[in-house]
């Protein structure tokens, strides 16, 4: 059972709502509140004008009107498919806890039967057991060939391990919206707070250093195999900067053995050839570099140090041109850059990215020093607008850590074809997809995954260093997970301030919770990020905490006016 905010604070810990020592937050003392009091607003519905000017409902009527005009089904604020009425039935709980029950070599029936469908190579004992279930999956592939479904599902083994959590957690939760999860699907893990460079915006506070106490090679070690043998599918390791640290080939090596999908985020400064082959012969398979802007000495004033522009581009070439890796260009967007976003775009396209991801400027770290720098929730608009028009196109993929981008998709891509944004990694195609995002969708902070820093904290989000679920060296990570003060108020969206207690959308989005914490002090706060928030952002911008710009001559240089 998860504690109370108020239990913990008799017991005399309050840390889940302190900065740590070597943070910004700490040094201008910043404060969030460990309170999850209720919304006092005696409207609960979404047309409610109280948050904004604009409201989901309203948005959502808008869209209805403009339906016959461009689809007959654009906008539905709910997605059903059949499964959901017998997924949550005992009988099928109770199936799915024996199918994903774990056996003494770790392994459950549901992986037996996915790796053994359709497979000559099986053993016959196997494909006979099993072919009722086999048959089943027949239907439920539809068109899909067997060659493609086979590599897409049991060729994969990550998204094996994903199916046995789902399978774990409708067992023990039923279906839940959003679904609560019995083990977290992915971590990203910043190991290190050691970086060769100082960027204006860090989240993390990275320095030249690793802070004091950071985890051991061994105890790294030790929790890969907590999360090897709780079937977590993915690991995202970032810092500070992975690729300096000697820990990172065994890290990697051990989630190898797992068959774990890894991959690191970095500034790609360090990634010669050689780096780039040792790491997918240790078995990463996706690479994420940053770029602040298209031009190099912008980017080089942003980070810190010239000549990193340059740098970071030979290591994106290097990625592409190493088998079996995929490139990824990460791109923090703030005032300073926003009009640079599709030049971005088309510069990863021409490096050969498989991805564009699109990070939200956060105010935490180092990036309290910046909050003037964050764009205006009409900014966040109409680039969400841009990015969701990319991604309904064939070619490189878009993912963003702003939710809202799946609030974009509902209203902005038809539904039998059109793709929808299912959670911060990934997106699908119609029906099935929306019914996917209504579960798995928007921010999945403490939820879906879970922050591991430096010293063994977890934390729901890298965004928010300052809501410790506990730390590793003192308990087991999926009891951490399981047991946090935050597991309540994640996974309930009804229980929120503003209007994202309200939203229409709040099934596919849920408010960015690290933007929520880092202006108003609340975990469940509505994000000011959003437009059907926008009278809390004005009240931001009158109370001097965020900035609004009417023109590009209201823009503050690049990067030190915006400190």
């Amino acid at each position: 059972m998860s504690q109370t905010p108020e239990q913990k604070t008799e017991q005399g810990d309050s840390s889940y709502t302190r900065p740590t020592s070597h943070s910004t937050a700490a040094e201008i003392g910043k404060e969030y509140k460990h309170e999850f009091t209720p919304s006092s607003d005696a409207d609960k519905t979404p047309t409610r004008t109280s948050d904004g000017a604009e409201t989901s409902g309203q948005h959502v009527q808008q869209c209805d009107a403009l339906a016959d005009h461009i689809t007959p089904r654009l906008l539905q604020p709910d997605f059903h498919h059949p499964l959901e009425q017998w997924l949550p039935r005992r009988p099928v709980r109770w199936l799915l806890k024996m199918l994903s029950r774990s056996d003494r070599n770790g392994l459950t029936a549901l992986e037996r039967i996915i790796k053994s469908y359709r497979n000559p190579d099986a053993p016959m004992f196997q494909r006979i057991k099993y072919a009722p279930v086999h048959m089943l999956i027949d239907r439920m592939r539809g068109k899909t060939d067997v060659a493609t479904f086979r590599k897409k599902l049991s060729g994969h083994g990550p998204t094996v391990r994903g199916l046995v959590i789902v399978a774990q957690s409708i067992a023990e939760f039923g279906l839940t919206i959003p679904q609560k999860f019995v083990a977290p699907l992915f971590a990203v893990w910043n190991f290190t707070n050691k970086c060769n460079l100082s960027c204006s915006h860090c989240y993390q506070d990275s320095e030249a250093r690793a802070i004091e106490g950071e985890l051991t090679l061994e105890e790294k070690l030790a929790l890969v195999d907590q999360m090897g043998k709780a079937h977590m599918p993915m690991l995202a390791l970032s810092g500070g900067e992975p690729t300096i640290s000697p820990d990172l080939v065994p890290i990697l090596q051990r989630a190898k053995t797992y068959g774990m999908h890894t991959t690191i985020a970095t500034n790609g400064t360090t990634m010669t050839p050689e780096r780039a082959a040792e790491l997918a012969e240790a078995g990463l398979r996706y690479v994420e570099i940053s770029l602040d802007s298209v031009n190099p000495a912008r980017h080089d004033e942003f980070r810190g140090h010239p000549g990193m522009w340059e740098k970071a581009v030979a290591g994106a070439k290097n990625v592409v041109a190493t088998e079996g890796m995929r490139l990824g260009i990460a791109m923090c967007v703030h005032q300073g850059n926003i009009d640079e976003v599709p030049d971005m775009i088309a510069l990863a396209e021409d490096l050969g990215a498989g991805c564009f991801a699109h990070f939200n400027f956060i105010p935490v770290g180092r990036g309290l020093k910046m909050v003037s720098g964050d764009i205006t929730p009409k900014q966040r608009e109409k680039l969400l607008v841009l990015l969701n028009e990319k991604m309904q196109k064939d070619g490189i993929g878009i993912i963003s850590t702003a939710p809202q981008l799946g609030r974009m998709c509902m209203v902005g891509s038809p539904i039998d074809d059109g793709k929808a944004a299912c959670s911060h990694a990934g997106s699908g195609s119609g029906i099935k997809a929306r019914v996917v995002a209504k579960y798995l969708g928007g921010c999945g902070a403490g939820r879906t995954y879970v922050c591991i820093e430096p010293s063994g904290n977890v934390t729901p989000c890298v965004y928010m260093p300052q809501r410790v679920m506990g730390n590793v060296r003192e308990k087991p990570l999926m009891d951490i997970f399981r047991q946090s003060v935050f597991w309540d108020i994640l996974n309930d969206r009804d229980h929120r301030l503003h209007h994202c207690e309200v939203c229409s959308f709040k099934n596919y989005c849920g408010g960015c919770r690290a933007r929520a914490d880092a202006y108003f002090g609340h975990l469940h706060a509505g994000d000011p990020g959003c437009v059907f928030n926008s009278k809390h952002w004005d009240k931001l911008v009158a109370d001097g905490i965020a900035v609004e710009y009417t023109s590009d001559e209201d823009l503050p240089p690049m990067p030190h006016g915006l400190a």
